[in-house]
């Protein structure tokens, strides 16, 4: 049995991965700790949520089987992405950057590709500007020199709390309840 689209998963997925980009977001910007263990362990547990969250979402699509190979790829490619930096291998500010703007460019990149198939247009996209924001935000951080971990924290921080605050109101578009289940 598939479930519909618009399903009590889907809004699940992404109101998780609304929360748990808020949480990271608002950790990073307001914990004033320069250690690098903590950046590293928060964007990577950000991008190996969503990773896992991208992979649920694609089980319960009837999207194509190129589509659900692509975004299966892009969820399990962000997993991979999220353990390396969860394991500090990312050991530099620029390493750093360029891995979480890779992450958000490979979770944007994929969700604006799946457009192309209209069983996934309304289950796994969330919202163009949802996918705008992500892949901005991925270019941003991969093209931007920063100089300090206090930097990559400040606006690695902010972008998960934008891209949080999209997903929460594109969650809560798929279904007029999920409002309730924001207040």
């Amino acid at each position: 049995m598939t479930p519909q689209p618009g399903s009590a998963l889907t809004r699940a997925t992404m109101l998780t991965g609304s929360l748990v980009s808020a949480a990271a977001g608002t950790l990073l910007i307001l914990v004033r700790e320069d250690s690098p263990t903590l950046v590293h362990t928060l964007f990577g547990v950000h991008m190996a949520v969503q990773g896992v969250l991208q992979l649920l979402a694609v089980n319960t699509s009837r999207a194509s089987t190129g589509i659900r190979w692509l975004l299966s790829f892009g969820g399990f490619a962000a997993l991979l992405l999220g353990a390396a930096l969860f394991h500090g291998w990312a050991d530099t500010v620029f390493l750093l950057a360029l891995c979480t703007g890779c992450g958000l460019l490979l979770r944007g990149l994929t969700m604006a590709i799946s457009v192309t198939s209209p069983s996934v247009s309304h289950v796994l996209v969330y919202d163009d500007v949802l996918n705008a924001v992500i892949v901005s935000a991925g270019l941003f951080m991969t093209a931007f020199p920063f100089e300090s971990l206090g930097q990559i924290a400040d606006v690695g921080g902010s972008v998960l709390m934008v891209t949080a605050a999209f997903e929460a109101l594109a969650a809560a578009r798929r279904h007029p309840r999920t409002l309730r289940a924001l207040d």
